[in-house]
């Protein structure tokens, strides 16, 4: 069987089984009559059924769909995979940065190496601050996509659902997906599970699910990532559209059609639309308040400002939408990045395509215990840091693809964040010391050491208040009321992040592709999280 009739195969579910010449005859395995959305010209003089087709593809094409899932993108374009952790040059570069430090420590008086270190993370400080400043003086509410379209015109959408261990979330997860209003018979819908999680099988095998629903199994291997399970099910995905939900999403029923609409509406270039994310328990606890305020302003500020201004944006993880033409030319996702959404995002703006914002929304479970929390945002700010390193081995091809304003997207939405997060201690910890030395020695000092110090101290505290700001204006945009105790708090908050991000950079050293579950069905709302559904914000 070649390439082409394998993929024929997996995605449309027609079977060569005998080769004539000038004809190849053909057996269907369509789960249902009415699965194909229009008629196949191939000639089909059998039918398999559909549950023995997908075990026979696992067992018969097992080493070539692994191979693919997990090293498509590694084979194909190595210099997009972070399957080799820092590159040659990255490390010659670091390096001689550190041979440089060492030697301006022991040439230079304290304070003014202090200051020479300082200047490095003040531009990229200044690139956040620059960032939210633009999204604040901007917003600009996005206007709802009216989703009347002919059922006949609308594409083909395939639905990937990861589960890995979330039977707590299945009926919640199975409700929100059987209100999608969608033609089912352009919908094929895809639970991803995983082999070893038999508990998972074993609770899907007892329902009794539509013929747009298909189970597919991932077989046991390295790395176990939800990317890979990702990539392994594109290859049976027969939508020319496809959107990614979590085992906890609850998209709004319309959403598939709005996306479509729009997806129809938009130049080929295009790529993807990201729909914005929210929480149906914004306000169970502190944590949950502070990761809806973290929430509201990315996809209420950020998000649509950069769209806006045609910039790469990191994508995030569920409810983005792709044209899979555009979503194979970039070779899927990378399993061994743990944050592969932002990755993809930038990725995809690398190869020449753009990223909209979609005006519909997903309704997710905020994280309410610590630990889970903790986990969660680690895995992000590992992430990050992979996805940084992968598209900084070449900053003059990257400049060439994605232009000057975007290399600075990159270095403030990815690296920024990380270093935010790492540093966020060590920064308080030098205002400190800064503050000290100006009260206590300042005659001492010479004019150009204060003015330096009076600076980083001013952009600390400017970019402080620019994101609790951000935070009160994307929540007053979302209609929340009560959370000025939350964005007063917010410092507390990025302490926590700091916690993570170290944690992140011990998995970077140790694991760098074990991807750190984050549990779903631990808020007590979880049970009636079905209504939030229903709401707009």
């Amino acid at each position: 069987m070649s390439a082409e009739e394998r993929a024929l195969a997996l995605r449309q579910r027609l079977v060569p089984i005998t080769w004539l010449p000038h004809v190849t005859l053909y057996a269907d395995a369509a789960p249902s009559p009415d699965w194909r959305a229009q008629d196949t010209p191939a000639p089909v003089v059998a039918r398999i059924s559909s549950a023995h087709f997908l075990e026979a593809a696992r067992k018969f094409l097992k080493q070539e769909l692994l191979a693919e899932a997990a090293n498509g993108l590694r084979s194909r374009a190595p210099v997009f995979s972070a399957f080799r952790r820092i590159s040659s040059a990255e490390s010659q570069a670091g390096l001689v940065l550190l041979g440089v430090a060492v030697l301006l420590a022991l040439m230079l008086p304290f304070d003014v190496f202090y200051i020479a270190c300082c200047v490095p993370l003040t531009l990229l400080f200044l690139s956040m601050v620059w960032l939210r400043l633009m999204a604040l003086l901007e917003p600009k509410p996005l206007r709802r996509i009216a989703p009347e379209m002919d059922d006949r015109l609308l594409p083909v959408y395939s639905v990937l659902v990861p589960v890995f261990r979330e039977t707590r979330v299945l009926p919640q997860l199975l409700g929100a997906l059987m209100a999608m209003n969608y033609p089912a018979a352009k919908l094929d819908i895809k639970l991803i599970l995983e082999e070893i999680d038999t508990a998972m099988q074993r609770a899907v095998a007892r329902l009794q699910l539509p013929a747009h629903f298909e189970v597919l199994i991932v077989p046991a291997g390295k790395p176990q990532t939800k990317p890979r399970a990702l990539n392994y099910a594109l290859q049976f995905a027969r939508g020319h559209l496809l959107t990614i939900y979590d085992a906890e999403d609850i998209p709004e029923p319309m959403q598939l059609r709005c996306a479509a609409r729009m997806f129809a509406q938009q130049p080929q270039d295009v790529a993807c639309l990201q729909a914005e994310l929210a929480f149906y328990n914004p306000n169970e606890n502190w944590l949950t308040r502070q990761f809806t305020l973290e929430y509201a302003t990315l996809f209420k500020l950020m998000l649509p400002m950069l769209a806006a201004q045609r910039l790469p944006l990191p994508l995030s993880g569920t409810s983005n939408h792709f044209r899979v033409s555009a979503l194979a030319a970039a070779d899927g996702w990378d399993p061994y990045n743990v944050t592969e959404d932002a990755d993809l995002g930038f990725r995809l703006a690398r190869l020449g395509y753009r990223t909209a914002v979609l005006p519909s929304i997903t309704y997710e479970e905020a994280n309410s215990r610590l630990g889970n929390w903790m986990h969660q945002r680690s895995r992000w700010l590992k992430g990050f840091l992979q996805t940084w390193l992968v598209h900084m081995r070449s900053p003059r091809a990257l400049v060439s693809e994605i232009g000057l304003a975007g290399f600075v997207v990159l270095q403030a939405t990815v690296l920024g964040v990380f270093a935010a997060a790492t540093l966020h201690p060590l920064f308080l910890l030098a205002t400190a010391y800064t503050l000290y030395g100006d009260i206590w020695h300042g005659a001492e000092q010479s004019e150009g050491a204060l003015a330096w110090h009076s600076l980083f101290i001013g952009l600390l505290l400017a970019g402080m208040a620019v994101s609790m700001f951000s935070g009160a204006r994307a929540a007053q945009i979302k209609g929340l009321r009560g959370f000025g105790f939350t964005v007063a708090t917010m410092p507390f908050y990025w302490l926590l992040a700091s916690l993570a991000g170290w944690q992140a950079v011990w998995q970077f050293l140790h694991k760098p592709y074990h991807w750190n579950k984050t549990q779903h069905g631990l808020s007590r709302f979880q049970q009636t999280a079905g209504k939030a559904s229903g709401q707009r914000s």
